[in-house]
């Protein structure tokens, strides 16, 4: 993962800002969205609407269909008709989530804005993607969830340098969602509901370097169940750690 460099003046205002001051004022949210290249903003974007998958039993088809087209910049443009399907759901069903599916359409907006078709959303619909995604956590009262949501929203507004380098970005992007195959889906001790986030993120730089080397699902699921039986001395079973294997080459 590329090394961290000296933060700039604004990236020392945006680790200042709470997440009442991003819930309340757009323009905090219209300058993380501007920090962002905008090859950048589908994945942000998506990552964000992504902090709310576990707080949610069932999610609307058409919100689970949106994430595949996040992840393939060629499926960008079909984004459009994903809005639409996001937009019926929520006219037939008024009473489910109404702030989470808006940030899904905004989602879906911007992610077919990155693809640079005609017709574009509004302009600035990605602007407004902070300051909803944290009023969509109250439903929940989950102060976790919050942090989760504050923590994605400011991914890369803790530097600047990501808006010109494309590439730190998109390492930066995969780095975090190892992150997360790591704490919601590996979880080899079972406690991502109750301990602290960082409890496997010793061993997401290893597992990054093993993906961006181009390490086969068999070296990547071997690494895995080593760190959970000799590491953790769990009982873990090489199969699942495949499993989980494909979830990180996916991620890539």
């Amino acid at each position: 993962m590329p090394q961290q460099q000296q933060a700039s003046h604004v990236t020392c205002h945006f680790m200042r800002t709470d997440h009442h001051d991003i819930k309340i004022n757009i323009k905090l949210g219209q300058d993380i969205f501007e920090n962002l290249p905008n090859d950048i903003r589908p994945g942000w974007a998506g990552l964000v609407l992504s902090r709310f998958d576990n707080y949610i039993k069932d999610i609307p088809t058409s919100i689970l269909e949106l994430f595949p087209m996040i992840d393939d910049k060629d499926c960008w443009k079909e984004a459009h008709k994903q809005f639409s399907k996001i937009r019926t759901f929520g006219l037939e069903n008024e009473n489910y989530l109404p702030k989470y599916l808006r940030l899904a359409e905004l989602v879906a907006k911007v992610t077919y804005n990155a693809s640079g078709q005609p017709a574009p959303f509004d302009s600035d619909s990605g602007h407004f993607i902070s300051s909803l995604a944290l009023k969509a956590t109250e439903y929940f009262a989950d102060d976790r969830l919050e942090e989760e949501v504050k923590s994605a929203l400011l991914l890369f507004s803790r530097n600047n340098k990501f808006k010109g380098n494309l590439i730190a970005a998109k390492d930066l992007l995969l780095y975090k969602k190892i992150d997360d195959i790591l704490w919601f889906d590996w979880d080899p001790i079972g406690i991502n509901d109750m301990a602290r986030r960082d409890e496997y993120q010793s061993y997401v730089p290893e597992i990054f370097g093993l993906l961006k080397s181009n390490a086969s699902r068999q070296e990547i699921a071997n690494r895995l169940h080593k760190l959970e039986t000799e590491n953790m001395g769990m009982r873990g079973t090489i199969e699942s750690c495949l499993v989980i294997a494909d979830k990180i080459l996916n991620a890539k």
